[in-house]
């Protein structure tokens, strides 16, 4: 795991053949580096990796077999998929969204729940972290996220009833989005510390840790799991 500071600009290309709009991304947000967007078509795919973060947003599955995807470590939103296998040297983190969910709202979905463990400024994760990983055997995992609201009355409950569906082996990152306009850092504090202490920890798990302050309570400090597994959820 790399936890090394930095304040140097994150690139991310993303890849579609949709209209996507960035202005989900906020510039004022606090604890982030300074993100460069780029949206170009799925033809302009790299033919080999680049020190970028790379986002490739599809349909359907069908369309990976029209693609010439060559690059490493790329990270695919794609709506839920079950029959077709997917190449094993593809070496993507594949987030799986439902059906109901437009190319616009996973982007969205991916990027508060994810993408902001890449572009901390003060726990700057490399994505490296999440491609290494000894569990990754087949050439991809499935990024799975789930989001808890921090000051809800049943957050304890919610959160530990998700944590107990996660295997031992898998990858897990937590997320914090927490708005200035929390009531004390005495208050969040020992929240996270229960947080931490519901994780059943064993041996060689990965874990990542990130908080994001917000200037404007635009995240209603809502704690973003996300685990990464071999098999995806939806069905």
């Amino acid at each position: 795991m790399t936890t090394t500071a930095s304040n140097s600009l994150q690139n991310i290309v993303i890849y579609t053949s949709n209209k996507i709009s960035l202005d989900f991304y906020k510039p004022f947000e606090d604890g982030l580096n300074p993100i460069l967007f780029t949206v170009k078509t799925l033809e302009q795919i790299p033919s080999k990796t680049e020190n970028k973060i790379h986002i490739v947003i599809l349909e359907s599955c069908d369309e990976l077999s029209n693609l010439q995807i060559n690059c490493n470590k790329i990270h695919l939103i794609m709506p839920e998929y079950s029959k077709n296998k997917l190449e094993n040297d593809l070496k993507a983190l594949i987030f799986e969204h439902d059906q109901s969910m437009s190319s616009q709202q996973a982007l969205e979905k991916f990027y508060h729940g994810f993408i902001k463990f890449y572009c901390s400024a003060e726990y700057y994760l490399d994505p490296q972290d999440f491609f290494n990983s000894d569990s990754y055997k087949d050439g991809y995992r499935y990024i799975n996220i789930h989001e808890v609201l921090q000051n809800n009355v049943n957050y304890e409950q919610q959160l530990n009833t998700y944590l107990n569906t996660i295997l031992d082996t898998e990858t897990v990152s937590f997320n914090f989005s927490i708005s200035y306009d929390f009531y004390s850092e005495s208050g969040y504090l020992p929240q996270l510390e229960d947080t931490v202490d519901h994780l059943k920890y064993v041996r060689d798990r990965d874990v990542f840790f990130s908080i994001v302050l917000s200037k404007y309570p635009i995240s209603d400090n809502k704690l973003a799991i996300i685990h990464l597994s071999q098999k995806s959820l939806i069905s």
